[in-house]
């Protein structure tokens, strides 16, 4: 019997987020790699998995606090993106933004999502009700949701 993927097609990623002490200390990292990122504080990790593969990207961070904003969209245009974009930059967002990327899966389940430092979130100089509602206004999008990424410690 084959396993049920529903679930994860309802995301594109995973996240997790490393200390400076516990990617030093996890042997899955090469050294010549932990030489050139280990300035930093923490790190984001993102896991991307499809079908028999399993991607994972290593971001180099100053701040731990990162959320994931997942949209749920009816499908992907360029007056979506550019909607996306625009919304991104009227919040402020765009400058904190670590990773983004999205896909669809078969032609009607399409996601958007993007992970930054959520610390205007944190401060309360932005609230969630405010993205969800700026993103709930641009064409196309079916839902909005936002995560806080969780650190291995």
């Amino acid at each position: 019997m084959e396993p049920d993927n529903s679930a994860q097609k309802n995301k594109i990623s995973v996240g997790l987020i490393l200390t400076n002490n516990e990617l030093d200390n996890n042997p899955i990292f090469p050294s010549e790699i932990k030489e050139e990122i280990m300035s930093s504080p923490y790190y984001l990790l993102i896991f991307i998995s499809r079908e028999d593969v399993v991607k994972i990207s290593c971001f180099p961070t100053q701040k731990k606090n990162i959320k994931k904003i997942l949209i749920k969209l009816k499908e992907f245009s360029p007056d979506l993106v550019k909607g996306i974009s625009n919304v991104l930059n009227e919040l402020s967002l765009s400058k904190e933004i670590l990773h983004t990327t999205g896909l669809c899966y078969e032609m009607e389940r399409c996601y958007y999502e993007t992970y930054f430092i959520g610390e205007m979130i944190d401060t309360g100089d932005l609230s969630v009700e405010d993205i969800n509602q700026k993103f709930m206004a641009v064409a196309n999008v079916i839902s909005v949701h936002i995560e806080n990424i969780p650190s291995l410690s």
